[in-house]
């Protein structure tokens, strides 16, 4: 049986770029998992998370596998793909906290840092008709005037706010049940 441990990052890489050599990736995920999620871990003090973005981390890597030109450590290019994942990952918790605190939701600060957040938030976003959620992700997540929103959606300022204002009470009451749910 060929050992795999016996070659370096370089050939590995090499064999996975040529062959798409299964076995070749898993012995490079073996010498850098660790690593990886340690350095993702400090950047998220949350091990689920860590846990997601390494596991994206290796697979994207694992697809883009074909862009790597070796100008770098294999182990550079990975851990920059990491942390473009977790920058990702910031980019889109900030939309959802802001979309959080334009509906006036009082929940727990471990709510609201959770990955069941987004889960939650999507599934409230789920319970809203095609205008309040289009309303609610212009003007709330995208931080759009009502009047922009407005043009946008060819729709009356007034209908705007009315949609605007029962979107936020359908997530409120949805995202609120979901937290209740989750300290029983």
């Amino acid at each position: 049986m060929f050992e795999f441990k016996q070659l370096s990052d370089s050939q590995l890489v090499a064999l996975v770029q040529s062959t798409s050599d299964s076995n070749a990736y898993s012995e490079l995920v073996k010498r850098y998992q660790t690593s990886l999620f340690a350095f993702i871990y400090r950047y998220t003090n949350e091990k689920y998370l860590a846990e997601d973005i390494t596991q994206n981390t290796l697979i994207k890597a694992y697809e883009k596998m074909s862009h790597f030109k070796g100008q770098a450590q294999f182990k550079t290019w990975l851990f920059s793909i990491a942390y473009r994942e977790f920058l990702q990952f910031k980019r889109k918790e900030n939309t959802f906290q802001k979309l959080l605190k334009r509906i006036d939701l009082h929940t727990s600060k471990k709510y609201l840092s959770t990955l069941d957040t987004h889960i939650d938030l999507n599934n409230a976003l789920k319970k809203l008709s095609d205008n309040q959620r289009a309303v609610i992700l212009l003007c709330d997540a995208s931080g759009m005037s009502n009047t922009e929103a407005s043009t946008i959606l060819q729709m009356p300022l007034g209908s705007l706010k009315t949609y605007i204002k029962q979107a936020r009470i359908i997530m409120r009451n949805s995202l609120d049940n979901e937290e209740d749910i989750d300290n029983e």
